[in-house]
């Protein structure tokens, strides 16, 4: 049996916002928390940069199990919420390393909005290809 028969099409819809969401934010969070030398990750920098994923998309799932899951699907508005949630879990997962207390938050916010943006307009792009199969689809 196919797995798009197994699951619902709103549960599909939340599993491909949780990985997705968790690794734009994981990889921002990666990506600041080494100063861009990620020659220099260890396995407990994507413990970090992992946790800090997780914890920004439960709230969005959250949202899912709402009548305002259809703003997930609209790009701005899901890069703010992206933005937001990963500055507050970044504060939350680990301290700064750079100067001021949430500045590396505020950086991580910044770039997981950024990431989701830029992979949003990607999917967008690849989705109205003749062979391109729309994420968008899952929305409710």
């Amino acid at each position: 049996m196919e797995a798009r028969r197994v699951i619902d099409r709103k549960h599909q819809f939340r599993l491909v916002l949780f990985g997705h969401k968790a690794a734009e934010t994981g990889a921002a969070c990666l990506l600041l928390m080494l100063q861009g030398q990620l020659a220099g990750a260890t396995l407990g920098h994507f413990l970090l940069a992992s946790k800090t994923g997780v914890l920004t998309v439960f709230p969005l799932l959250g949202i899912t199990w709402t009548k305002h899951a259809k703003y997930l699907a609209h790009r701005w508005t899901s890069a703010v919420l992206v933005g937001t949630c990963a500055f507050f879990a970044d504060a939350v997962i680990h301290g700064s390393h750079y100067h001021g207390k949430f500045t590396e938050a505020a950086l991580t916010g910044l770039a997981a909005f950024a990431l989701s943006v830029i992979i949003f307009l990607h999917r967008y792009r690849q989705a109205h290809r003749p062979s391109g199969r729309s994420v968008l689809a899952l929305k409710e």
